[in-house]
């Protein structure tokens, strides 16, 4: 009797190849389909890319909306350039297939967008509410994009050689 362990296809990991190759989990982390190992960061990566887009869009079709709800009307053309800035990232991330570098440089963006938001929270903006919302979201965000740029950096995105 067969059972679905009984397959004979080649498999990507073998369990004799943890100790080369490494699991990354407590169960073997690899995706047997795209023989990668499935914490790469590829995902969450795609994820991150679709997320700039999107925000690039808004920023640059709304830039007037975005920098009022903040109290930074005077930073319209700044946050419509940094619309640009998230949909290069955007663009770079979804059509590299090693896209470390871009999610990187949405790290750096973040830093430029926390920067930006910090010259909100002077006294005499009425939205300095609005202002410490966002700059909250944009810290989870950097994080997120931290976690993901270290996982594509260590993540070799090799093909597992079957001798």
């Amino acid at each position: 009797m067969a059972t679905n362990t009984d397959v004979t296809r080649t498999r990507a990991f073998r369990p004799e190849d943890a100790a080369v190759l490494g699991t990354g989990t407590s169960t073997p982390g690899w995706d047997l389909g795209t023989e990668r190992r499935s914490d790469d960061g590829q995902t969450m990566a795609t994820g991150v890319g679709w997320f700039s887009l999107a925000l690039g869009l808004a920023e640059v079709v709304a830039p007037e909306k975005i920098a009022g709800e903040l109290g930074l009307e005077d930073k319209k053309n700044l946050v419509r350039l940094y619309g640009f800035r998230e949909i290069a990232k955007g663009a770079g991330i979804l059509s590299n297939r090693k896209p470390a570098g871009w999610v990187w440089g949405r790290v750096a963006g973040d830093v430029l967008d926390l920067a930006t938001l910090a010259s909100g929270l002077r006294k005499g903006n009425p939205k300095r509410d609005n202002v410490l919302k966002a700059i909250s979201a944009v810290v989870g965000v950097t994080v997120l994009d931290v976690v993901v740029a270290r996982q594509l950096s260590e993540s070799k995105n090799e093909r597992v050689r079957h001798d």
